[in-house]
């Protein structure tokens, strides 16, 4: 499936749950992760990729400087890993 499609269902559900989500592909500057999002307080990043494929070392960088500053940083292949995602956030938030 296209990371494109991938992306829509993903944002879809995340809006549906109440998170504010900003698109960063339009910054377009390298490294930065595809979703920026708010959900229950908290700040979350998704770097969205094709089932098979992988961050970048910028991307991941970038995602541990993320993880440094108290956010969550994760490589989502699906609209499941996203849900996933979140659930480990409630837990670990105790949400």
């Amino acid at each position: 499936m296209l990371e494109s499609k991938i992306q829509k269902e993903v944002v879809t559900w995340l809006l549906s749950i109440g998170c504010k989500v900003i698109n960063l592909k339009v910054a377009n500057r390298k490294g930065n992760a595809d979703l920026v999002m708010c959900y229950k307080g908290y700040y979350i990043e998704f770097e969205m990729k094709q089932p098979g494929e992988h961050a970048t070392k910028l991307q991941k960088i970038k995602g541990r400087d993320t993880t440094d500053a108290q956010g969550q940083w994760f490589e989502i292949h699906s609209l499941e890993e996203a849900k996933d995602a979140i659930e480990m956030v409630e837990v670990h938030y105790g949400l």
